[in-house]
């Protein structure tokens, strides 16, 4: 051991350099090859780096990279020369390389140390993954925004309504397309102005008061504006307004959505007036003209004044619709409301309630005869003639007053009277005014008691027939006689003139007059001396009207046994000018039995000699209005003659009624009238009465 340890510091054994490897050459072959593969592998590592360098410019600390790449150059070169070493000795070569490469070494070790945390700072590749991933995930959430505003923003670009973005200011900071399109504004005259240019001061200061409420506590605001455009058009606006709060819960800005509804409103306008005025003739109707009387009760009542209610209704306008058609009806309608409007006074109402019914409300009367001016003004007007479709129409107009409060204190009790005070004008002749009275009321009330009686008068037996005898002229001999009906009920006798309208308004005519063809027809044929006398039976207008007159006329007529030959029926002009073609054809129905048909009170309708014509009727019956003051030298007489002159030109006979003193029936028989009948030959005759009649000759 000993011995040996001078040998091992012993340099001068080993020298010169590689002679070692004389003695034993694998050794050699093993330093030479491991040296090489260590140059080649040191080399390969800094170009390795070199190029990455080159290709990311984006790494950090790339110093450090290059000092260890020339750590590794110079590790690599000692080797080299380490082999190099063994053929060519050159050990300064190789101590200044390891020098360097101690230099690199030793620097590379101090500078690398406080690099560390910073290195360790750089995320990892799993980091950056994630990072990655967020970032990909925020990049798609930012995208799918991107395309929301951008939907958003084509939505407002496009959109119909006004859109106006304002700050908390209400100065406009945006407005759609629309906004400019529909108000004619350009962009410079709105963008950083206040948002009320469209402001037309027709809204109430109460909806604006409102809207600031509502936004400034931060609730959205709903409503309607009358706005202005730039060219001063007036337009309808539905605008929704929503305050934008920033962080700090503060209004930062409001924007408004606005749609043009002036089609809608103009549409409800539309709607609204057809609900509240008539469509022919532009008045109120009845919806808005109870409307207006409940108003003006309310005003009079808080006022302490009074106003009339006056019920119109046009005198004979029916038979000018009917026999010039519905269409110069309609204008004749129109003009009357013209006329009527021209009679009052502004703020008060003339409405018209359906067909030729019309109602008027006056207002602020002095006193209670201030509505019998209205309606002397009114009558005056309507009394005029018309120029209608170069017919010149003349009617007349009845007018039932009633007064507030004296009449009625609500609308219903006004109405009634007023419409009774009407019916109370009619009967006293039309084209004339009532005011309501006690009297009119008590006529209303007895007429709503007469007609409950008539429904059950047939049940009871309470209408009793009587006959009055129709006689030829000269001579007086009977060839007829005429049914009239008359009531008996447990009121007392009411006469037809009174309870006939009744019934014919209230339908139960039908069944009456069913009645009195069966009765008259078997008390006829009780009496053989009746044998070969005309019946006369008066038909009303609902009678005729009815689409199975005939068949309820046969039934009677098989039922009873009566002839049909011996059948004549009475009708008025008026009623067969309601409907002219109907009535022919209805008339024709009857003359192919053999009945014979006559026209009644002829000289008091509206029936024109075209029309009368066209009729297929036997007989014309004069009116009593034209025999009473029958004279050679009155007006009645000619008239008389120019009947009977007529009649007889077309085959007709003349019946004169009324007939009650001889001077008239000389005349009637100088005038060469056929038959005559009234109190001068026999009053109305009952059943045994009739056949005492018949059998003697006397009444």
């Amino acid at each position: 051991m000993h011995e040996s340890q001078p040998h091992l510091f012993d340099m001068q054994a080993y020298m010169p350099h590689g002679q070692c490897y004389l003695w034993q050459s694998d050794l050699l072959l093993l330093h030479t090859v491991s040296d090489a593969l260590i140059v080649l592998s040191y080399y390969s590592i800094p170009f390795a780096m070199v190029y990455v360098l080159k290709r990311r410019q984006d790494i950090q600390f790339g110093w450090v990279y290059w000092l260890f790449g020339l750590f590794i150059f110079l590790c690599g070169t000692t080797h080299l020369l380490s082999i190099w070493n063994v053929w060519v000795p050159d050990y300064w070569a190789s101590g200044l390389v390891k020098l360097a490469t101690a230099a690199a070494s030793l620097t590379t070790a101090v500078l690398i140390w406080p690099l560390i945390p910073k290195i360790l700072a750089i995320p990892s590749q799993s980091q950056l993954m994630a990072a990655n991933a967020a970032l990909a995930k925020e990049i798609d959430n930012h995208r799918k925004t991107e395309r929301e505003l951008r939907k958003l923003s084509l939505a407002m670009q496009y959109s119909s309504s006004m859109v106006i973005i304002t700050d908390h200011q209400a100065k406009v900071e945006y407005c759609n397309p629309a906004f400019y399109r529909i108000t004619g504004f350009t962009e410079q005259e709105v963008i950083g102005h206040k948002a009320n240019l469209l402001k037309s001061d027709l809204t109430a200061n109460e909806i604006y008061d409102e809207l600031w409420q509502t936004l400034n506590a931060g609730q959205d605001w709903h409503g309607e504006f009358l706005n202005r455009k730039k060219n001063g058009d007036l337009f309808w606006c539905l605008e929704s307004i929503t305050p934008i709060l920033d962080d700090d819960n503060a209004i930062s800005h409001f924007v408004s959505i606005i749609h043009d509804i002036s089609d809608r409103k103009d549409s409800e306008e539309i709607i609204k007036h057809l609900a509240y005025f008539d469509p022919l003739t532009d008045l109120p109707n009845r919806a808005l003209f109870n409307e207006r009387l409940a108003q003006s009760i309310s005003q009079a009542r808080r006022h302490r004044t009074e106003f009339a209610l006056l019920y119109m209704d046009l005198d004979r306008f029916k038979n000018i619709n009917d026999t010039l058609g519905h269409l110069v009806g309609d204008k004749l309608l129109i003009e009357v409301g013209k006329r009527v409007t021209a009679c009052l006074r502004e703020h008060e109402t003339v409405a018209r309630l359906g067909g030729d019914e019309f109602a008027i409300i006056g207002l602020n009367l002095r006193t209670a005869t201030d509505a019998g001016e209205i309606a002397r003004r009114v009558i005056e007007q309507v009394n005029q003639a018309f120029f209608i479709d170069d017919h010149q129409l003349f009617i007349g107009t009845s007018l039932g007053i009633g007064v507030y409060p004296a009449d009625g204190e609500n609308s219903e009790t006004l109405i009634k009277h007023a419409d009774d005070a009407l019916y109370q004008a009619k009967q006293r002749g039309r084209n004339k005014f009532e005011f309501y009275d006690a009297s009119a009321n008590a006529l209303s009330l007895r007429r709503v008691t007469l007609e409950q009686h008539l429904h059950q008068a047939l049940a009871r037996g309470e209408f009793q027939l009587r006959y009055l005898p129709l006689v030829a002229l000269p001579g007086g001999a009977p060839v007829g006689v005429e049914v009239l009906l008359r009531w008996h009920p447990d009121i007392g006798e009411v006469q037809p003139d009174e309870f006939i309208p009744i019934a014919e308004d209230s339908g139960l005519i039908v069944e009456i007059g069913a009645w009195v063809l069966r009765t008259a027809c078997r008390d006829i044929l009780t009496l053989p001396a009746a044998a070969g006398l005309m019946l006369a039976i008066n038909l009303s207008p609902r009678q005729f009207k009815q689409p199975d007159l005939m068949n309820r006329i046969d039934a009677i007529l098989a039922e009873t046994g009566f002839p049909a030959s011996r059948l004549a029926f009475e009708m008025t002009e008026n009623m067969l000018m309601d409907n002219l073609d109907a009535a022919i054809a209805q008339m024709r129905a009857m003359k192919s039995r053999d009945m014979r048909l006559s026209i009644d009170d002829f000289g008091t309708g509206f029936s024109s000699l075209s029309n009368l014509r066209q009729l297929p009727i036997d007989t014309l019956k004069i009116d009593k209005s034209f025999i009473d003051d029958l004279h050679a030298e009155t007006g009645d007489a000619c008239i008389v003659r120019s009947i009977v002159g007529l009649a007889h030109g077309i085959h007709l006979q003349v019946v004169a009624e009324g007939v009650e003193n001889e001077r008239q029936t000389a005349m009637l028989g100088a005038l060469d009238c056929d038959l005559a009948q009234g109190f001068h030959f026999s009053a109305p005759l009952n059943l045994a009465e009739l056949r005492g009649y018949l059998e003697t000759g006397r009444p």
